[in-house]
């Protein structure tokens, strides 16, 4: 992340900065793909990884269309592999549901709880990146108010994860115990 901010910024200096949201979605999806298929899926789920595959080509493709191969103006950018990575994500998050729902055995929430904030997070950002290049275009203040909920969401995600690895992340000291001799 401290990379990709520190890019933007370079970037963003020299002129045009859009290609590091492409690149954002696609080691975004490239982690989220990995998580869900190795860690909180029970089964390995074929079709989510050629989805997947099919939605980081799609991200590259659009990086060589909008970077290499054509000069991008900002009225015309439209990050549509944000909104494939976000889909993506989505589908994951409520294949998670379906398969817990679906065995009736499970009895622990520890991942139930993590799958909901990513499931309201990338929801939530997929609503506010749909009309990304409206919202640019646009004349009056309501693109800070998406902009905002983008932010807001994000701290919010961040907050979460924070805590989560905070809380969960801490060794457990052993209790000592007296012994009482009698």
């Amino acid at each position: 992340m401290l990379c990709l901010d520190l890019s933007a910024r370079i970037l963003g200096k020299l002129g045009n900065n859009f290609i590091i949201l492409l690149i954002y979605s696609l080691i975004d999806l490239g982690f989220f793909l990995y998580l869900y298929n190795k860690l909180l899926l029970k089964k390995y789920n074929r079709i989510f990884l050629i989805i997947g595959i099919i939605g980081m080509a799609y991200i590259i493709g659009e990086i060589f269309y909008f970077f290499i191969l054509n000069k991008l103006d900002a009225k015309q950018f439209q990050p549509y592999s944000k909104v494939v990575d976000n889909f993506i994500v989505v589908l994951m998050a409520l294949a998670f549901y379906l398969e817990r729902i679906s065995s009736f055995k499970e009895s622990h929430w520890n991942n139930f709880v993590l799958n909901t904030v990513l499931l309201v997070f990338f929801t939530i950002t997929l609503i506010v990146f749909l009309p990304f290049n409206f919202l640019v275009n646009e004349k009056t203040g309501l693109k800070f108010y998406f902009f905002h909920i983008n932010i807001v969401m994000i701290i919010a995600l961040y907050m979460y994860l924070t805590y989560s690895v905070w809380k969960n992340g801490r060794l457990k000291k052993p209790t000592l115990q007296r012994k009482t001799t009698i």
